[in-house]
């Protein structure tokens, strides 16, 4: 039996079926791809592609706003999400392709009228992914994602007057746990004037870039936190400890706050 403490990444049943459950139980991803769905402009399409479409919430969601001949295909590079989502989202209108968003052009068999990503698009290197989308898409269809706050230079305008879930977490760590703090490295944002020169670049017109903001619970954040793949905090501790680090902040936090994210959401057109 696979240790707890050696859950890595994606392409692991346990992060997957995990993951899947948060979209069923919560209501973010939900409403994030209904939005991305409604700027697509699918009504009267045929076929869409569900980029980096993970377990297929975003996937069932594009049927519902498509004619009754519509189909998704929903491309992801780990075979364990796809593997929980053929199993807990079965429909015959929904194909599955395992591979990386930068190969997607390589792997549609005919031009799809939109694609769409959800939460998943700074993951991947984005100039060659907006070039291998452009290849894929018909002339005039849309190509919809967002980037969360963070992965797109978007500064937090939250005011708290009681400590963060995440706050707690730290201060728990390094008291009881010794833990260190560390600045953690990621990519420079993907600020929309960055997103836009590499839409253009790959032929594309942007239509929208909006900031929306997200509202959720401090359960819902548990919740995520207790995914293996983002518990908190990140470095030299264990996963059996991450957890415990997690149970005791959530007993002290104030249960009645709401966490509050932005995101830039981009509509373009081929």
């Amino acid at each position: 039996m696979q240790h707890p403490d050696a859950i890595v990444g994606w392409d692991d049943e346990r992060n997957a079926e995990l993951y899947d459950r948060f979209t069923r139980e919560h209501p973010f991803y939900a409403d994030a791809s209904r939005d991305l769905a409604s700027r697509a402009d699918l009504a009267d399409k045929q076929l869409v592609i569900d980029l980096c479409g993970g377990t297929g919430v975003t996937a069932a969601i594009l049927l519902d706003h498509l004619p009754p001949h519509g189909r998704v295909i929903s491309l992801d590079s780990a075979p364990a999400m796809q593997t929980v989502g053929q199993r807990t989202r079965d429909d015959p209108r929904i194909t599955w392709i395992v591979a990386k968003a930068e190969n997607i052009a390589n792997h549609i068999p005919e031009p799809a009228d939109a694609v769409v990503c959800n939460s998943a698009i700074w993951k991947t290197d984005t100039p060659t992914v907006f070039t291998a989308v452009k290849r894929t898409i018909r002339p005039g269809g849309r190509f919809v994602f967002n980037i969360g706050g963070g992965f797109a230079g978007l500064t937090n305008r939250e005011s708290r007057t009681a400590a963060s879930l995440n706050d707690l977490i730290i201060a728990i760590a390094v008291a009881d746990y010794g833990y260190v703090p560390h600045q953690e490295s990621r990519r420079p944002p993907l600020t929309p004037a960055i997103v836009e020169a590499q839409l253009a670049a790959a032929g594309f017109s942007t239509i929208t870039s909006d900031i929306v903001t997200r509202i959720g619970t401090v359960d819902e954040k548990r919740a995520w936190l207790s995914i293996p793949l983002f518990a908190r905090p990140p470095g030299q501790l264990t996963h059996t400890q991450r957890i415990e680090i997690l149970h005791k902040a959530y007993d002290q936090v104030d249960k009645t706050q709401e966490t509050t994210t932005r995101w830039l959401v981009v509509t373009a057109q081929a």
